[in-house]
């Protein structure tokens, strides 16, 4: 298994073919197993899987063939389709800074793909000053995210062959990290350049990690790549000699490296920060060649060659530079392994024959707890139903009787339509938000004001369910928009003298009503109004109209019999 004994194993996914290499752990690491399968053109295409029934037969045939069914391997994929953002948690707990993050990601983060799959780098925490004067410690994290649909695919493929994924990286982090072991030494700020046939994938890297990753096709430097890619001209990609890189290529290529460097200098860290080392990998012959044109372009900076194919100690092997990538995969483990891209569901899979029996123990000893809480719970939710009910009813009772009150007023009967019209189901509207509710999700506070706005205050066991509780009420049919206000962790005062956790996060929700109660609410609050400035005329002439206002909302609520 991947991380455990002495065998590790990794796979690569590329555009040309998949690689598979296992190590054995001698004293140092041996390869002691490798395949390569060669895909034929069209199947991937940009990184791309063009043809997923092609990709799936052949990986299957080819499993079958070399043995590799049971193996469990570290995925490596391409990285055209991973995006990094860079962001600050306002928050220092481990825990909480990976709930913001989730609640980032799900709600807030602009991405060109929908239901990413996604993990994040803590890279450190600063003190910043926000508008209000007041100085808030936050997290600094970088978050990588791709395409679900794209991730399961890969996985997918492989299961159905019967090759196990325990982990999916990019090929940025496995490519360095098998650069730091050969060379023995971290990245700074670095630039590593990776040449592949007919691409040349560039990453740079602050402080060991990567904050940017770019693909560039090699092909469509020299010529221009026709609109549409005929089987003649993927095969002529394929075929791209691995000898020598154009006048052309090196120009355009020299050029994107310099436009990456000011980038990285000046609009990533404003000037503060520049890239004082370049590592070149790939094919030997077009490595030193790109190596020795770079180092004519680029005398300020330092720039090497990663050469796999002889070791020191060791007989030349150009098999460990073919394999490069899938090597620094298969060498992943807890102390080097920066991201990891499996979706969380996968992850769940490996530790839920753990969880079973310490789940099954829990739910035996919560079981007496939650029936309790239930019964509970429904009391007060009936308690709190029948409570608003009687307040409505008293409420419409006491504008009848001030309507009833007036000389020359409108017609009653014109009002109790429009008091009819304004009123809500009361019960089936608390019934719906509390259906709506997570586990451990208590509604702890509710009021309606005369805008047509409800406001909410829920506690819940988590900031997620925060967030679901949130897309729910929106779905509700008297919903027209819903809102979080504030989300804050409860505080449990005890006996006056101490504050802690109580685990519980209290949510402030401004629930919008839907347009045409709306309109019936403030049509009936309009009527109310008027009949009160006619009473407040019989009664008290010249009165000023908020005195009469302030007493018919004392009216209302019952504190002015």
């Amino acid at each position: 298994m991947l991380g455990l004994g002495s065998k590790k194993a990794g796979l690569t996914i590329e555009q040309t073919g998949v690689r598979f290499i296992q190590l054995k752990n001698n004293k140092t690491w041996e390869i002691e197993q490798q395949s390569f399968l060669p895909l034929e053109p069209g199947t991937i295409i940009e990184n791309q899987i063009a043809d997923e029934e092609k990709l799936r037969t052949q990986i299957r045939d080819w499993v079958e063939q070399e043995g590799l069914k049971g193996s469990r391997v570290a995925l490596s994929v391409p990285p055209s389709q991973v995006i990094i953002r860079k962001m600050n948690i306002s928050a220092v707990n481990p825990k909480q800074v990976e709930q913001l993050v989730a609640l980032e990601v799900e709600t807030g983060l602009h991405l060109p793909f929908e239901e990413p799959v996604y993990d994040f780098i803590p890279i450190g925490r600063e003190k910043i000053t926000q508008e209000d004067g007041i100085e808030e410690e936050v997290t600094r994290v970088l978050v990588f995210a791709a395409p679900s649909r794209l991730i399961n695919e890969y996985i997918g493929i492989l299961d159905e062959a019967g090759v196990k994924t325990d982990s999916v990286e990019v090929s940025a982090t496995a490519l360095a990290r098998m650069t730091g072991i050969a060379q023995n030494k971290p990245f700074a700020d670095t630039m590593l350049v990776h040449l592949e046939h007919s691409q040349m994938d560039v990453y740079m890297f602050r402080e060991g990690n990567p904050v940017f990753m770019r693909t560039i096709n090699l092909l469509d430097l020299a010529d221009e790549a026709p609109m549409f890619q005929s089987e003649s001209y993927l095969a002529q990609k394929a075929a791209l000699g691995e000898d020598s890189l154009s006048t052309e290529q090196i120009v355009e290529i020299t050029a994107e490296i310099s436009r990456m460097l000011n980038f990285y200098q000046y609009s990533l860290h404003d000037g503060a920060a520049r890239i004082n080392e370049l590592v070149v990998t790939g094919p030997e012959a077009i490595r030193r060649q790109l190596v020795n044109e770079l180092r004519l372009a680029l005398a300020e900076i330092d720039i090497q060659e990663l050469q796999l194919e002889a070791v020191p100690g060791k007989s030349e092997d150009s098999s460990l530079n073919l394999y490069r990538v899938a090597v620094g995969a298969a060498l992943r483990d807890d102390k080097n392994s920066l991201i990891d891209l499996l979706p969380r569901e996968d992850r769940d899979v490996k530790v839920l024959p753990y969880a079973l029996v310490a789940l099954l123990l829990i739910w035996v000893l919560a079981a007496g707890g939650v029936t309790v809480t239930y019964l509970a719970q429904k009391s007060e939710l009936a308690d709190r139903t029948a409570q608003v009910a009687s307040l409505q009813s008293d409420s419409q009772v006491k504008q009848l009787e001030l309507a009833g009150l007036q000389g020359g007023g409108g017609s009653p009967a014109a009002l109790i339509l429009q008091l009819e019209a304004a009123r809500m189901d009361a019960t089936a509207v608390l019934e719906q938000l509390d259906a709506q509710l997570p586990k451990r999700g208590v509604i702890r506070d509710i009021s309606y004001s005369q805008s047509s706005t409800i406001d909410l205050t829920v506690d819940v066991g988590k900031i997620e369910d925060a967030a679901a509780y949130l897309a729910r009420l929106k779905r509700l049919d008297f919903v027209s928009n819903a809102t979080i206000a504030s989300l804050a962790e409860e505080g449990d005062t005890g006996n006056g003298s101490t504050a802690g956790a109580t685990g519980l996060y209290a949510a402030v929700y401004s629930v919008s009503l839907q347009g045409m109660q709306a309109a019936a609410a403030q049509n009936g609050a309009d009527a109310a109004a008027d009949s009160t400035r006619s009473i407040g005329n019989a009664i008290a002439p010249g009165a000023a109209s908020s005195d009469l206002t302030t007493q018919e909302e004392s009216v209302n609520d019952g504190t002015n019999p």
